[in-house]
């Protein structure tokens, strides 16, 4: 019987699982579905109705799932009103690994550079090992590229540099507009992902930056363009990447590096301010980051990964177009998107060849 919600200073709960893609192209895809306390679970005490009786200790998506699918029209419109609420994030490594291996095949002058390549590491050649090895950090830095907390730092760097319709000086520093201030360098160490395993680190990445939308996506949505900057005690920015997140077990590791990396974003976000990282830290101290959290003693995380369950069946069937139009907030490869965005990157992949997306529930742009 689970007992108790979780840790009572946890705003949301996350778990994560990952779409079969064996079918399509292999690349990899990490979904973390985020259940924030403050909303409704409606629609989870609705799914699990059915195992009432049985009083076990745990319930996994794999076992909900097919009440789910179940569900007259109706009763799963109902359903939505709640489930609707919950964040997904999701990262898929496709257009990043597409690009890798364009880039390869552009120097191989082949085709099927990375495939060739792969097949000779197996072989055990150590030139192609050296390769691959190159490839697969490539991939893992593009995906480091847009991750949720280096959107967060350039997004606050430019609100405060050039504010629409506020006072910022930023903008008048220069009469050459050719000469536009540029935001200072982020760079999230790739060293922080290495493993024994070959090839693993693009698979690392992939989860990592899914798992840590869930830590920084709301103080994204705190920066403000309006130009009005609040006393160090109510930056609204601060205090969220302060806030407490719980997540499932199995990946502490992962939300190591988060907390790593939020403590050295805030710390970015305060340079250049009059007040320091420091006055932060003293009156306003980081909660903790809960890394290992068993879904048998917490309801919030069981819901996280039934709702996990549900975004995975969406996207196995209608890719990132089926999920934003079901869920409200959705982060996708390190930016929340819309309805209409999803219309884009789906347009973006045909156009660019990374998957046949003619299926009956992939629309097109008009």
């Amino acid at each position: 019987m689970i007992v108790e919600a979780g840790p009572s200073n946890a705003v949301s709960f996350s778990d994560e699982t990952s779409p079969d893609t064996r079918n399509t192209k292999q690349r990899h895809v990490s979904i973390h579905a985020q259940v924030r306390r403050e909303f409704e679970l409606t629609w989870y005490y609705e799914l699990i109705k059915p195992f009432e009786k049985d009083r076990r200790d745990e319930l996994k998506s794999i076992e909900v799932l097919p009440v789910f699918i179940s569900l007259t029209p109706a009763k799963r419109g109902r359903l939505w009103e709640t489930l609707k609420d919950v964040q997904i994030n999701i990262t898929d490594s496709l257009p990043y690994q597409e690009r890798t291996k364009r880039m390869a095949n552009d120097a191989f002058k082949r085709d099927n550079a990375i495939d060739f390549i792969r097949q000779r590491a197996i072989a055990n050649d150590p030139f192609a090992k050296q390769m691959l090895e190159l490839l697969n950090n490539q991939t893992a830095e593009s995906l480091l590229l847009d991750a949720p907390s280096r959107n967060l730092t350039s997004l606050a760097w430019f609100a405060r540099e050039y504010p629409v319709g506020g006072y910022g000086l930023g903008r008048y520093l220069y009469d050459d507009a050719s000469n536009v201030r540029t935001p200072p360098e982020h760079k999230i160490p790739l060293s922080q992902f290495k493993s024994r395993t070959p090839g693993a680190i693009v698979r690392t990445v992939t989860q990592w930056t899914s798992q840590s939308a869930g830590v920084f996506s709301e103080a994204i949505d705190k920066v403000s363009f309006d130009g009005f900057r609040p006393p160090p005690m109510f930056d609204p920015v601060q205090l969220a990447l302060r806030r407490s997140h719980g997540f499932d077990e199995g990946h502490k590791n992962l939300v190591n590096l988060t907390e790593e990396e939020r403590k050295s974003v805030a710390r970015r976000l305060s340079e250049g301010q009059w007040h320091r990282y420091e006055y932060y830290d003293d009156v306003f101290p980081f909660e903790t980051l809960h890394s290992n959290l068993d879904s048998r003693k917490s309801f919030y995380v069981q819901a996280a990964d039934i709702a996990a369950g549900i975004a995975k069946l969406l996207y196995e069937h209608g890719g990132i177009f089926t999920v934003a139009s079901n869920f409200e907030y959705v982060m996708f490869n390190g930016k929340r998107i819309t309805q209409s965005d999803a219309y884009d990157i789906v347009d973006e992949w045909r156009r660019a060849g990374y998957l046949n997306l003619d299926g009956p529930n992939i629309p097109r742009k008009s």
